[in-house]
C-alpha cells in the first residue's frame, strides 16, 4: 500500500507503529528498510498462549501518541475489527481505517460509515512493489540456514523459507528464488585459508 503512494502523500506521515504478537515473522523488521517512514515495531509478549494483548497495546499507543505527542490523525491498517472501541474512545482524533475485506465483517464497515469515518479495502491497492520487502526478507532467513545448508535438500529448502516467512508464494515463484538464490551459492575462501558460503545477492 505504501508504495503505491505517491512521495507526497508519503511524507505526511510521520511514523509507523506496528504492533505484532511476539511470535510474529521476523520479516516486519525489514519493513524500514524499504520504505522512507520510521517505523516502531512493538512485539507484545502474551500472558496466556491462548490469549493476545496486542489489541490493548495498539490502544495504549495511541493515546499515548494523541494526548503526549499531540498526533492527532491514524491510520488504522488490521485484518480483523477489534480496533472499534479504540475509536469510539477517542472521538477527538481524526481515523482512517483499512481493513482486509474477507477478514472485516459488515457490521464493522456498517458502524464506521455511520460514524463518517473514512474506511476503504487493503485489497483495492495493488501488491506488486512489495518485491523489495519479501527479497530482503527471504535472504535474511535463508542466512541462518547457510552453517546447515548442506543437509537440506536446496527445494525443500526454499519451502521452508517461505513457510517461516509465511510469504504466500505459487511453485514457480519459489523455484525462481531457487535458482537464483540456492543454485548460486559458492564456497568462498579467506586469506587464511577458511571456507564459508558465499550468498549472492
Amino acid at each position: 500500500m505504501l508504495k503505491n503512494l505517491n512521495n507526497n502523500e508519503v511524507m505526511k506521515t510521520s511514523k509507523i507503529m506496528l504492533f505484532d504478537d511476539i511470535h510474529t515473522t521476523d520479516g516486519w523488521d525489514y519493513l524500514e528498510k524499504v520504505i522512507s517512514i520510521p517505523a516502531e515495531h512493538i512485539e507484545v509478549e502474551r500472558i496466556h498462549d491462548h490469549k493476545s494483548l496486542v489489541d490493548m497495546r495498539v490502544m495504549a499507543g495511541v493515546f499515548k501518541e494523541f494526548y503526549t505527542h499531540s498526533v492527532t490523525s491514524f491510520i488504522l491498517l488490521s485484518s480483523d475489527s477489534d480496533y472499534w472501541a479504540l475509536i469510539s474512545s477517542l472521538p477527538e482524533a481524526e481515523f482512517l481505517v483499512m481493513v482486509e475485506w474477507n477478514k472485516c465483517g459488515q457490521a464493522i464497515k456498517d458502524a464506521l460509515e455511520h460514524e463518517g469515518i473514512y474506511w476503504c479495502s487493503l485489497d483495492d491497492f495493488s501488491t506488486g512493489k512489495n518485491e523489495d520487502l519479501k527479497r530482503a526478507v527471504l535472504l535474511a532467513e535463508l542466512r541462518k540456514y547457510l552453517p546447515d545448508l548442506l543437509s537440506y535438500n536446496g527445494r525443500d529448502l526454499v519451502r521452508r523459507l517461505y513457510a517461516d516467512t509465511r510469504i504466500e508464494a505459487d511453485e514457480t515463484e519459489m523455484m525462481n528464488f531457487y535458482n537464483k538464490y540456492i543454485r548460486s551459492i559458492t564456497f568462498k575462501a579467506d586469506n587464511d585459508g577458511n571456507l564459508c558460503l558465499n550468498l549472492k545477492v
